[in-house]
């Protein structure tokens, strides 16, 4: 792959969080957020930003976007394609699409990108411009008021676009979209790709990600866990060569796949149906079905979820795993050697 266009080297945020002593009621100290982080963005490529609420995904975009400060590391860039130097000022390259942005209003959707175009310098050609590429250029004299929530999207990404930033952060895009408005604004983050920007999207559902992103990145406690192309991160993690079987009749899987090499990962059964997870040598499962007469009516390769991603990326149980999402005071890993008195 072609060298990155944005790099982030050992980079470090954490939150302030009260901790309350006898004689200093508003003592704070260092808490939940981002520490170690090393990732490389590419032009043209979309990274899937993927882990579960409050793993520190928005914490990583704003760091990305400049608007929480770095503690430790820094950024670099690639300059005019040829010389990479520490970036300093990220708002000329980054466009920053937050989770919620509530357009409303009564004024146009006009008049409200050129109040924003005005503070980045782009006149109307370029904010004319903008709408059409997001596809409300037919729109632009509608009141804010009027717009669907995959309008607002659009105009949000359009807002993130008035810089001519090199890369796009996506915060959670696809949140509130219904399956229509989620397939055209996925054609759309594919064009801007084609045109060469660097795409970010974040989000705590992997499968909602497949065949769009171009690289996975696994963060958890606010530290990377694996990031690469999905096919790669899955053969890492051992989650790769998994099928999900259906059929009909009683299938008893243990006898059915002895002295054959096939793990069973999950069975079910209702009535005459049932459904089966599997792994490892899929022509000798398949050749023991048809073998024992077992009827099968569909066989697919099964995807991952959150939690199994976590579990193998971290070696943690599936009960760990779900009480630590939960938790809402989650510090970095203990990796990491942060000391609960910081």
């Amino acid at each position: 792959m072609a060298e990155p266009l944005l790099s982030l080297v050992d980079a470090q945020h954490r939150h302030q969080i009260l901790a309350p002593k006898l004689l200093k009621p508003w003592n704070t100290r260092l808490g939940p957020g981002v520490v170690g982080m090393n990732l490389d963005l590419h032009a043209g490529s979309i990274l899937g930003l993927v882990g579960p609420n409050g793993a520190g995904k928005t914490t990583l975009l704003r760091m990305m976007a400049g608007i929480l400060p770095l503690q430790a590391g820094i950024v670099q860039g690639r300059f005019m394609g040829n010389r990479t130097t520490e970036i300093e000022d990220l708002r000329k390259w980054v466009g920053h699409m937050p989770e919620q942005v509530r357009w409303q209003g009564k004024q146009s959707v006009l008049d409200a990108l050129m109040q924003l175009g005005e503070m980045r310098g782009a006149g109307i050609e370029r904010v004319e411009g903008l709408l059409r590429l997001v596809g409300l250029h037919q729109r632009s004299d509608e009141s804010l008021d009027n717009l669907s929530q995959g309008m607002r999207q659009r105009l949000s990404i359009a807002a993130a676009l008035l810089g001519s930033p090199k890369v796009l952060l996506l915060d959670e895009p696809f949140n509130g979209l219904d399956p229509v408005a989620s397939q055209a604004f996925t054609a759309l983050i594919e064009r801007l790709a084609k045109k060469g920007v660097s795409i970010v999207i974040s989000s705590h559902m992997v499968a909602q990600l497949e065949g769009l992103i171009d690289r996975i990145a696994l963060i958890h406690r606010g530290q990377l866990l694996d990031e690469g192309p999905l096919r790669e991160v899955e053969q890492r993690l051992g989650l790769d060569g998994r099928y999900v079987i259906e059929g009909k009749g009683v299938v008893d899987a243990a006898h059915l796949f002895s002295g054959i090499k096939v793990e069973v990962f999950e069975t079910e059964q209702r009535g005459d149906a049932w459904r089966m997870t599997i792994g490892g040598d899929a022509k000798s499962a398949l050749d023991a079905c048809l073998e024992n007469g077992i009827e099968v009516l569909s066989w697919a390769p099964a995807r991952p979820n959150l939690v199994e991603w976590l579990c193998a990326a971290t070696g943690m149980s599936v009960d760990d795993i779900s009480l630590d999402v939960a938790s809402s005071a989650m510090l970095p890993m203990k990796t990491m050697e942060v000391l609960e008195d910081e």
